[in-house]
């Protein structure tokens, strides 16, 4: 019971949104809007999202966030940060979008970002140090920075599934 307790929260933890509003007009300027959705597959294989406040173990979860640019100038240089919660680990590969964007992960918690794949260097127990590549389930975050600019009134889309432990 404590640990679907846990996972309906940290499903609805990560599902909020932000808005940033102009100081001197109190108008949205940026909006973003994270929707989180349980990814099942029908009888005929086809891929179904289901917005739900609860996932279960062995599901996955697709985190859909989208930027919107509410004002009359281009926005350059957005980065977008999703997290990977708690109980959930990162599907490999699952990162989109269509925007030019270079997309960096974090394995600690966020406080530094690095392009793939992650390497490290290990000793081994011979002794020996070997470079290792950390798995896509150690990461922690998923971050894009975006070359191209969100324009007036335009939006931005990028996406990343996580699996529930």
């Amino acid at each position: 019971m404590l640990k679907k307790a846990i996972y309906a929260v940290t499903f609805a933890a990560v599902a909020g949104s932000v808005v940033f509003v102009s100081a001197s007009k109190q108008e949205p300027m940026l909006s973003s809007h994270m929707r989180a959705s349980v990814v099942t597959v029908d009888a005929k294989g086809q891929e179904l999202m289901r917005v739900m406040k609860k996932a279960a173990p062995g599901q996955t979860i697709q985190y859909d966030l989208t930027y919107a640019n509410n004002s009359e100038k281009s926005f350059k240089g957005l980065v977008v940060t999703g997290p990977i919660p708690a109980h959930t680990h990162y599907l490999a590969n699952t990162a989109s979008t269509p925007v030019s964007a270079t997309r960096l992960v974090s394995i600690d918690g966020g406080k530094t970002f690095e392009k793939e794949p992650v390497k490290r260097q290990q000793k081994m127990a011979d002794g020996t140090v070997k470079t290792v590549v950390i798995p896509a389930t150690k990461y922690t975050h998923i971050r894009w920075k975006a070359s191209d600019a969100l324009v007036s009134k335009g939006q931005q889309q990028y996406t990343y599934r996580v699996k529930v432990n």
